[in-house]
């Protein structure tokens, strides 16, 4: 069973490769399938990121534009594409929700307020689901190497955008401890997910 999904997941890296290079060619068609391939992993993400519907699908245009714009910038041996598409999806929502804060200041002396586009929301392949219960499979098992701590601060600069600095003050926490503990729970995935990978 875990042969069958780890040859899924790599069928699909490979036909996301196969997209990514379309893309490169300007094949709008390649965007809308990996579009449509995602959609239903990175929406829920986004959300629950920004906290709000608006913000999520602004970030999904805005992710989408990056790769239409800058496929070229994928490393491969940085990881799968999907899990590009998860850090940029991360970059682009943390980067949201500093502009939001920055506008709720310039709200409070009188800035304007900006909406964000509308995306589709189209489910994914079964395939797809099935490689990534895998992958989450083994998040949720690397998750588990980590302290209490080392989560909570993980959690806390992954989702809500938390600097270190804003973690120490935030939890009182000296800012050196919450360095050594960010990246010592990061060497603990690391090394869990290589593990896996065996």
């Amino acid at each position: 069973m875990q042969r069958n999904v780890l040859a899924q997941r790599q069928q699909i890296d490979r036909e996301d490769a196969d997209l990514l290079k379309r893309i490169q060619r300007s094949d709008q068609r390649a965007l809308g399938s990996l579009y449509d391939r995602y959609v239903g992993v990175l929406y829920p993400f986004t959300l629950r990121v920004t906290g709000s519907n608006e913000a999520a699908e602004g970030v999904l245009h805005d992710v989408l534009l990056h790769v239409w714009e800058k496929s070229s910038s994928y490393a491969p041996q940085n990881g799968s594409v999907y899990a590009w598409l998860v850090a940029l999806s991360r970059m682009k929502a943390v980067e949201k929700m500093r502009a939001a804060n920055q506008k709720r200041k310039q709200e409070s002396e009188g800035g304007a307020q900006r909406s964000a586009s509308a995306a589709d929301t189209k489910q994914p392949a079964a395939e797809t689901i099935v490689a990534l219960k895998g992958y989450a499979e083994e998040v949720r098992n690397s998750l588990k190497s980590l302290s209490k701590l080392e989560l909570r601060l993980l959690e806390l600069s992954y989702y809500e955008g938390q600097s270190q600095s804003d973690l120490a003050r935030m939890l009182r926490i000296p800012l050196g401890t919450i360095k050594a503990k960010m990246r010592r729970g990061i060497q603990k995935l690391r090394l869990s997910s290589a593990e896996e990978a065996k």
